[in-house]
């Protein structure tokens, strides 16, 4: 037998001994090759419930070949340590190695670029909210006399979006609004990841000029109170759900907005965010004798304008569809929140959207208005981009860093980048 071997024959034999039928034996000088962790802080994976993620190597002394190639590493315990599922020592000869670790272990396309660093090729979020997941990396150059427990200090890479809603009258002009879906509109679909040579930063590049949309109909009514709450907040029990999701998973990017009346058709795939809502009018006192409207339901002494959908008649299982254009660049690891204020002193519903996108929303069997307001004359009352009310959405957008999970409590640095 030739009993000269690379390290990375070493490594092999390692890895496929237990498997041969033939013994043998080899002389290993390194130590094994653990790993412990740290996250930013988030709402999906962090440091509690990280149980597994992949692993790659690259030696300083080799050619682009990885040493450690696709080994998924596992939590040992209820500590920050990781170990694969069968020792992988650390090679002899090497001192340096450059490690990159991907979580979670289903995520797909992981490609090398060629070189000693890794792409993500394709990377496709899921339409559905509570079928997403998040994904971080990590990666870390490491010396074997620092000792062979790797330190990875993963990041996220996708952009976390939070959409939060309220009614913004006050008491004496109430208003009963009503909530049961929400989409973002024509962010890119898919997008590769790769970094920068000193492996310091995350960049996303589209993969197709292909747009998608993301969201859910919700299987329960949300009613906006005067204070922001999360739209994609959900009770497990009352919802039937596992996941109480409270924002997306996107692919970090530069939105356009649609452009609203100059722009019907939205041929240029503006983006903005959908939803499907009800909003009414309530005023104390029924209607006085002798007075009717069909838009208007009488009920405990008050009476209740249907205001949107304006089909003429009050229904209340009827929802219409409203938009706002949204034009934000969207950045990995940081969390996006855009509060909206519905009805206020000077915000309205939200603008017609663009007649593409609603033939691929849900109907509600007919109860979900896709049509704008007839007048007697059997003319359009609105066009698309008009305001569904007196006037569009008001909002504004904050921006939050996912902190290391040693920073601040909060973990919110606040400053406004918009308002329309």
């Amino acid at each position: 037998m030739n009993t000269k071997l690379s390290f990375l024959g070493a490594a092999v034999l390692l890895l496929t001994s237990a498997c041969s039928e033939d013994s043998v034996e080899l002389v290993n000088n390194g130590s094994e090759i653990t790993f412990n962790t740290s996250i930013s802080r988030a709402m999906n994976l962090n440091q509690s419930n990280l149980e597994s993620f992949k692993v790659w190597a690259f030696s300083d002394i080799t050619d682009s070949a990885p040493f450690i190639k696709d080994e998924i590493v596992t939590k040992k315990g209820n500590n920050s340590y990781f170990s694969f599922d069968h020792s992988i020592f650390w090679p002899s000869d090497v001192e340096t190695l450059k490690f990159w670790a991907i979580a979670p272990v289903s995520t797909p396309n992981i490609k090398q670029d060629g070189g000693k660093k890794l792409t993500i090729q394709n990377y496709t979020p899921k339409q559905n909210p509570l079928e997403q997941e998040d994904l971080i990396v990590a990666n870390a150059t490491a010396q074997k006399s620092e000792g062979t427990s790797i330190n990875l200090q993963f990041r996220h890479a996708l952009s976390q979006i939070v959409v939060r809603a309220s009614e913004g009258t006050d008491t004496d002009h109430s208003k009963n609004i009503q909530i049961k879906g929400a989409w973002i509109v024509n962010p890119a679909a898919s997008g590769t990841l790769s970094t920068n040579d000193a492996a310091t930063e995350l960049n996303w590049a589209a993969s197709s000029t292909t747009k998608s949309y993301y969201g859910m109909e919700f299987s329960n009514v949300k009613t906006l109170s005067h204070t922001y709450s999360s739209i994609f907040d959900f009770d497990p029990k009352k919802d039937n759900i596992k996941n109480p999701q409270t924002n997306l998973l996107l692919i970090p990017q530069q939105l356009t907005a649609w452009a609203g009346t100059q722009d019907e058709q939205n041929l240029n795939k503006g983006a903005y965010i959908l939803f499907l809502c009800r909003v009414e009018a309530i005023h104390d006192e029924e209607l006085h004798e002798g007075g009717s409207d069909p838009a208007i339901k009488s009920e405990d002494g008050k009476h209740i304008h249907q205001l949107f959908p304006d089909t003429k008649t009050f229904d209340e299982a009827q929802y219409g569809y409203t938009c706002v254009p949204i034009g934000t660049k969207w950045e990995p690891g940081k969390r996006y929140i855009y509060n909206l204020s519905f009805c206020g002193a000077t915000s309205g519903a939200g603008i017609y959207p663009p007649e593409d996108i609603l033939a691929k929303m849900p109907d509600g069997n007919g109860k979900y208005i896709k049509t704008r307001p007839v007048g007697e004359d059997g003319k359009e009352e609105k066009k698309v981009g008009d305001p569904v009310l007196d006037d569009p959405i008001r909002f504004t957008v904050t921006v939050n860093d996912w902190l290391d999970a040693g920073g601040s409590t909060d973990g919110w640095t606040e400053g406004n980048i918009g308002m329309n």
